[in-house]
Parts: structure tokens; sequence; C-alpha cells
């Protein structure tokens, strides 16, 4: 974050990934923390299994009521084919026969629909848990992970990749389990049917586990690019969007198009490569299926001929080859998917182990009535190993009211964020009225000020609300009465639904300024016993500017106010002045003190005044 710009981030350049992973660390202690995200639902995935079991033992049964059906028409119309008499079926033995399989196949049926209808919610519950786990995590952690880490990024993990995580467990464990039992009961009996045929298919279906096992392996990396690459794309459609103003002022649409297009490029590549190995293994296990298949039927046939086996039972055997390895087919498109669901979930599961902005054990009482008394003791302070801040002392009496100016990138807005606790000091300590700010409630702390930032922020709602964004249970009479201070409540008046006019920050009627105004109203409204102001009157005009000066020196009044302005007309008032750079305080005293000594102050007034 640049010391003094909060404005953003570059729209071309976005080649960096805070966050990114090209494949997946650990995919064992990632499963585990999936399946203790399921602990809470371990009862309904218990009768989702039973159900699943239930219905995978009636589909086993059914090759052999099959069987005998068969056997039964057979020993009907031999003697007829071998010219011993006319054909004769048992027909009622043949419709019991018929009625026993619908019955599995519609009890099967009805186990199964009702074992997925557990999983989906399942698999809902758990996305559910893991969204509210993610939002509380990201209301915890520090403002430098939004810093460094891009908006699409942060989205993609929260949207994409969570729902890849849905889509996956909704059916993957499921499909695996009731895979893995349908295998074993088929080969179990076919073993009862014929070994000498089975140890052919199991040698099918050994080659294609081989298969799936390598395929396994090569797919995480793939799944996991084609994750990174979608986070990437997402942050540049995101910024694409958002920068169309300064992307068409600068002319820079070909280059901005010529980068999305190459992110987008990107993703096709990796994507086509996750997707081909992911269908492409189907076929080549069915090759290895069908050769088995082959060899099955025709020593089947021979054994049926020698009398070894019935036609009944090669027939049943025939469907147990298929009911093993069609789900072996499943089974390797599905470990795909889950490789895909891991690598997602291994994204998710890094935001949930970002640091936290960690409060006191026993946080200091309440300041039963803040005076903002304000002081910082030899302050020491870097972004990273360089320290911005090397000994910066002050002290702010109750009520005064403190103007730091200086050049861009002096450090002025990360002296209001360490005031805040928005970042850790790294030597030094911060007071308010003699209390260490470190020994504060976060929460607490920052409800003692309130702030009006440069860029103005507006949520999806009416005007009214974000005016009380910092009060909800204002009335309405008083987000009126903030708005007239601010001198918001004449155009507010001229939208069409006036205070419950909808708006938010992307897409809205009002102008820089006039959002600003609602902004500084709802600081108004907040009436916090100490206030930041950080740039608060840079998008108004002139004449508007006087206006809310006026307003502001109201609210101010008996307030310990920091004011970050680079238009010093609005700032010779102050009771205090801090001149900043390169990251320390290099004058202090008022407006009068600091023309006389001819120094940074004087020279800054002078750039602006001067005739």
């Amino acid at each position: 974050m640049s010391s003094d710009n909060n404005s953003g981030y570059d729209i071309l350049d976005m080649s960096g990934d805070g966050m990114s992973t090209e494949k997946a660390k650990d995919s064992k202690k990632t499963l585990k923390r999936l399946i203790a995200a399921l602990k809470p639902q371990k009862w309904h995935l218990i009768i989702a299994f039973i159900f699943a079991v239930g219905g995978v033992m009636l589909n086993l049964r059914a090759p052999l009521i099959f069987a005998d059906a068969i056997n039964e028409i057979f020993s009907g119309i031999a003697p007829a084919l071998m010219g011993l008499g006319p054909i004769d079926i048992d027909f009622t033995a043949l419709g019991g026969f018929v009625l026993i399989l619908v019955g599995i196949y519609a009890f099967s049926a009805i186990l199964t629909y009702v074992q997925e209808r557990i999983m989906a919610s399942v698999a809902q519950r758990l996305v559910l848990s893991l969204r509210e786990r993610i939002g509380a995590k990201l209301a915890k952690v520090p403002l430098k992970f939004f810093d460094t880490n891009k908006k699409g990024e942060i989205l993609s993990r929260v949207t994409n990749d969570l729902e890849r995580v849905n889509d996956v467990m909704q059916s993957a464990i499921m499909r695996l389990f009731t895979s893995a039992i349908t295998i074993v009961g088929a080969l179990i009996l076919m073993f009862r049917i014929n070994w000498i045929l089975t140890l052919i298919a199991i040698g099918a279906i050994i080659v294609g586990l081989i298969i799936t096992a390598i395929v396994s392996m090569k797919s995480a990396g793939y799944f996991a690019a084609r994750q990174k690459s979608l986070g990437v794309f997402n942050t540049h459609i995101e910024e694409y969007f958002s920068g169309q103003v300064e992307i068409k002022a600068f002319t820079l649409e070909k280059e901005a198009r010529k980068k999305t297009e190459a992110a987008a490029t990107q993703l096709y590549k990796d994507d086509k490569k996750a997707q081909f190995i992911m269908f492409a293994i189907m076929p080549i296990i069915r090759l290895f299926n069908q050769t088995g298949y082959v060899a099955i039927a025709g020593l089947g046939a021979s054994f049926v001929i020698n009398g070894r086996i019935s036609i009944g039972q090669i027939m049943s055997f025939f469907q147990y080859v298929q009911m093993s390895q069609e789900p072996l087919t499943e089974a390797s498109f599905v470990l795909n998917s889950l490789q895909a669901a891991l690598a997602s979930a291994e994204r998710v599961f890094e935001v949930m182990d970002e640091e936290e902005e960690v409060n006191p054990e026993k946080a200091a009482n309440a300041i039963e009535k803040p005076h903002g008394n304000i002081s910082f003791e030899h302050v020491q302070f870097g972004y990273g190993d360089d320290l911005l801040m090397k000994d910066v002392t002050f002290e702010v009496q109750p009520g005064q009211k403190v103007a730091i100016v200086g050049p861009t990138g002096a450090g002025k807005t990360t002296l209001v964020n360490l005031l805040m606790r928005f970042y850790e000091i790294k030597g030094g300590s911060i007071k308010v009225d003699g209390v260490d700010i470190t020994k504060f409630d976060r929460h607490y702390l920052r409800s003692l000020f309130g702030m009006v930032l440069q860029d103005s922020w507006m949520f999806d709602g009416t005007v009214a609300e974000n005016i009380a964004y910092g009060r909800h249970r204002a009335s309405h009479s008083e987000i009126v009465e903030a708005a007239k201070i601010a001198r918001a409540d004449y155009f507010i008046r001229t939208l069409p639904n006036g205070y419950d006019s909808v708006m938010n920050d992307e897409n809205t009627t009002l102008s820089q300024g006039e959002q600003q105004l609602i902004c500084i109203a709802r600081a108004i409204l907040a009436n916090p016993p100490m206030l930041l102001l950080d740039e608060a009157t840079s998008s108004v005009d002139t004449r508007t500017e006087v206006h809310i000066q006026k307003a502001m020196d109201n609210l101010m009044k008996g307030r310990t106010s920091f004011i970050i302005a680079h238009r010093l007309s609005t700032i010779k008032n102050a009771d205090i002045i801090l001149v900043m750079n390169h990251g320390d305080i290099v004058e202090s005293g008022s407006h009068e003190e600091l023309l006389a000594k001819g120094g940074m102050y004087s020279e800054i007034y002078q750039s602006q005044f001067a005739s």
C-alpha cells in the first residue's frame, strides 16, 4: 500500500499473484481438512452411505435373478432346439423373476435418489460453512492482506474455488465409495461363477488401475495451474471493466485488450490440458476393458459348450464384468475431478490460514470519556525490511486540530493507518489518553475515530442507508440533519426518490464530489470522539469546499482531529501542522510559525500561492 495513496492498482500489469500456487502442496492434508469440515454432518453421511450400500447390494443381486430367468427360458426351449419336444416355458416362474427384477431396480432407484439428495445437502452445507468461515476470516485479516493480493484472485478463491469444491464433493465421495463396493462385490460374485474368467477380468482392471493412478498423479498440477490462470483472468476482467475511464483517457484500449486476451489464452491452454487429461483417459481405459471383454466372451462360450457353466451364468458374468469395469472408468474421472477440488480447497484453506489481527488477551477497559490525547513515542515502521519511519515523536492535546502535510509518499496516510492499527509498528508506542493502543480491542479503538477517506465508498443501498452506515439505528431526522451539515441535503432531495434512492459505488448518477459529501455526512452522523480526514475535500470544487470546511469546523470543535490535505488553504487554522518527508516529521508548528522558519512548509505554501 502506498503511504499516501489508496487509489488502487496498475490496470495493465497483473503478472503478480500473491497467493497463487503451481501445484497442490499437500493433497493429503487438504483432504483431511475437508473430512474434518464434514464431521458435523457425520450422521447424514452415515445414512447416505447406508442407502448407497443398499442400492449397490440390490444392483449386485439383480444379475443372479437375471441368470435364473435366462436359465428358466433356456430350459423351456432346449427340448425344442434338440428336437425332443415342444417349447415348455414356465411363464409363472418367469413372471416372478421379472417382478423381482422390477422391484430390485425400483427400490435401488429410490435408495439412490435419497442418497443423492442427502449428499447434495451435505455438499451445500459444507460449502456454506466454508463460506461463513472464509467470510469471518476476511473480516479478521489485516489490511496488508488486501494490499498484497489482487481483488480478482481473492474473488476467485471465495467463488470459483468454493463452487468447484461443491460440485465435486456433492458426488465424488459417494461415487468413489459405491464404485469400490461395486467392484469388490462384483469380483466376489464373479469368482463364484468361474475363477479363470475372473482372473482375465482382473488383469484388465489392474491395467486400468495403473493408468488411473498415473493420470491422478499427473493431473494435480494441471488443475492447480488452471485455477491459478482463472484467478489471474478474473483479476484482468475485474480491473479491465473498473478501469475503463483510465484506459480510455490514456488511449490504452489496445494494450489492455492484449493483456486481457493473453490471460484468456493462458486460461484456455491450462484448461485444455486439464480437461484433456480428465476426458482422454476414459477411452484408453475402455480399450483395455473391451479387450478383456472379448477374451472373456471367447473363453466363456467354450465353457458353456463344454457344460462347465450355464448360459445364464455367462450372461450374468458379463453383467458383473461391466459392473466392475464401468465404476473403474468412472473412478478415474472422479479421481481427476477430486484432484481439481483438492487444488481449489487448498487455495481456500490458504486464505483461512492467513495471519489474523490479534486482540490482546486482556484488553484495556474502555475509556469512560475519551479526551483525545494522542502521543507517538519514537515510532518506527516499514512495509518491508527497510524502515519508512525511523523515529516519529509528537503529542496532540485533547481537542486540537492536527494537519499533516508533505509530498506524495511522505507517509501521511501511513501515520493515520498506524493510529487505527491497520498496520503494526516495529518500534516505539502510540497512546490514546495515556493507554498504549496495543492494549485496546481493535474494534473499540477504531470506534473512537471517524474516518473520511480520499476515495468515497458507497455500498448497494439507499442514500439514507449509506449515510447511516456507521450508526444503523439513527432516525431519519438525524440522517437528514447530518446531510444538511455536510451540505448534501439539497442535491439528495433532487434525486428521483430522495433519501430512498438506491445507489452503489459502481453505478450512481452522483458525481464524485457529491458522493464525498455523503461520506462526510456519514462521519458527522457517527459523531465519534476523534476524526481522521484523509483528503476529505479533494473531490469537491472550491466553493463547495468552503461550505464543507465550515461544517467540518463545527464538527471538529472539542474533538481531536487529524487532517491530511494537499491544499494548504484548508489547514491554515490548524493548531499543529506536521510536515512529513520520507516517513519522518521534519517540521511542526502553527501556520505562522512554519512560514517564519522558511523551511519545507514555507516552500510548499509559496509554490501553491505564488503569483
